[in-house]
């Protein structure tokens, strides 16, 4: 489903819709987010931003984010998306994909890494939006 109207400017503030813990960034199997305060059945992201919980990303840890297992779905985040960055007191904001500001999202996100990273490396991914149920 697609909406051309920009969600912003019908007045909605973004809220935190899913988070997942602990994410293992050496990992390049399907990591499902969690359900936060989120409770509707439609949303449009807005942002998303990662932090290092421990160790640190090598330089070949990249990947995206679908709304589907094994990359399937829409691509909410590329899987060109690097996290190399992360590190202690570092955030990463991610490059949303063209579709998040015109689709309606329904699945539960999942973060699917095309390159794990060789070094040991822990982070919190936070998806924000707009529910639009």
């Amino acid at each position: 489903m697609t909406n051309s109207v920009n969600i912003m400017s019908m007045g909605l503030i973004p809220q935190l819709l899913f988070k997942l813990a602990g994410a293992n960034l050496q990992s390049t199997s399907d990591q499902p987010f969690a359900l936060a305060a989120y409770s509707g059945s439609n949303y449009v992201v807005t942002n998303i931003i990662a932090r290092q919980r421990t160790g640190g990303a090598s330089v070949t840890c990249a990947g995206g984010i679908y709304d589907a297992a094994a990359k399937g779905g829409n691509a909410i985040v590329a899987a060109t998306q690097s996290w190399v960055t992360l590190a202690s007191g570092v955030m990463v904001t991610a490059t949303l994909a063209t579709l998040t500001g015109t689709t309606l999202l329904a699945n539960t996100p999942i973060l699917s890494l095309t390159t794990g990273s060789t070094a040991a490396c822990t982070a919190d991914f936070y998806i924000f939006g707009v529910d639009v149920s």
